[in-house]
């Protein structure tokens, strides 16, 4: 079996096994010496590139004005593997469990780290009808997964029809959100509404279908997901009772 197919099976696709190893074969390269080398066209090589950046398998550095990439050593390919090895042991058990008979048993599943709290974004919107209802603490999120990655997630869920219920935390607002203002929550498809001022709360919580997730701080660094039909029932009776005390953006006294 060729590398490239051994890549192929630890989890990169084709072409970013070509791009990784054109640029582990030639060092320091250039875009136009990645695009030739693995006969890609530069703008697919582009992509390719900053989905490996991603994954820790690409960096970049300027030479001049030109910029330079330059492929992570094959020691980086092995830590990433005992990695997923590490979070596949993590959900052994549940992958191992099994239903007892008479009554249903909820499943919990746990992350850890900025990568596993984005799993948990991606998952409130496997969802295909219904309405998301967050309790959110956008200070913790953007620092815990990335302030682009927040805006990637509710224009995503927005590009798929998908409605959500927002209460921000008033206490925790970051300078300058992009989509605090009400001009914004039509186009991105949320309802929105801020905690009266006295209220703290320290984790961020999402119910959607039958799953409720609750996202930790950024310095605990974890979230879990809760699946089970009554327990998030009895969520989004907490939430509707939080959500009516809670009050619209015109009603806050923000600073435009």
């Amino acid at each position: 079996m060729s590398i490239q197919k051994y890549l192929e099976q630890i989890g990169l696709t084709e072409k970013e096994a070509r791009v990784y190893l054109a640029a582990l074969e030639l060092g320091p390269a250039s875009i136009q010496a990645l695009t030739k080398k693995s006969a890609i066209k530069r703008s697919t090589v582009y992509e390719m590139i900053k989905n490996l950046k991603k994954e820790g398998l690409m960096s970049e550095t300027m030479k001049g004005k030109r910029k330079i990439f330059i492929a992570a050593g094959p020691e980086t390919l092995k830590r990433i593997i005992k990695e997923k090895e590490k979070l596949l042991s993590e959900i052994m058990p549940e992958l191992k469990s099994i239903s007892n008979i008479g009554f249903t048993k909820p499943k919990i599943m746990f992350y850890e780290g900025r990568e596993g709290i984005r799993e948990i974004f991606w998952d409130t919107i496997k969802i295909k009808t219904g309405m998301a209802y967050w309790i959110s603490i956008i200070e913790e999120l953007t620092a815990l997964v990335g302030e682009d990655f927040v805006y990637k997630y509710i224009e995503e869920k927005a590009k798929r029809g998908l409605w959500i219920k927002s209460i921000l935390v008033t206490s925790k607002q970051p300078p300058n959100y992009k989509y605090l203002a009400p001009l914004t929550y039509e186009r991105t498809l949320r309802k929105v509404r801020f905690t009266p001022k006295e209220l703290d709360f320290s984790n961020t919580i999402a119910i959607y279908g039958n799953r409720v997730a609750i996202i930790s701080t950024r310095k605990e660094g974890f979230g879990f997901v809760v699946e089970s039909e009554d327990y998030a029932k009895s969520m989004k009776v907490f939430y509707e009772l939080l959500w009516n005390i809670s009050k619209p953006y015109g009603d806050m006294g923000f600073r435009n």
